[in-house]
């Protein structure tokens, strides 16, 4: 789990895999939302299909945080064995 903050609005980004799906995912949780669950998903297919990028929230997003959601899932997905 990641803590950012932006703007003195707090963040959460959580990455899982997912069997059902069969996949990595990078979840992004607007903690000062009263929407509940996460705002933003990537999703990475282990198939070799590409990615999903789901936004579930109604709610505004600051772009800078996007941007940042977005630079962390091309980092972090697809999995690495590399250290």
């Amino acid at each position: 789990m990641d803590a950012w903050e932006h703007d003195g609005r707090k963040f959460e980004v959580v990455m899982a895999s997912d069997v059902i799906n069969d996949g990595m995912g990078l979840e992004l949780t607007d903690l000062d939302s009263s929407e509940s669950g996460p705002a933003l998903v990537a999703f990475w297919h282990a198939d070799g299909s590409g990615f999903d990028f789901v936004a579930h929230h109604t709610g505004t997003l600051p772009f800078a945080v996007v941007e940042r959601f977005v630079a962390a899932a091309r980092k972090r997905l697809p999995p690495s064995t590399e250290s």
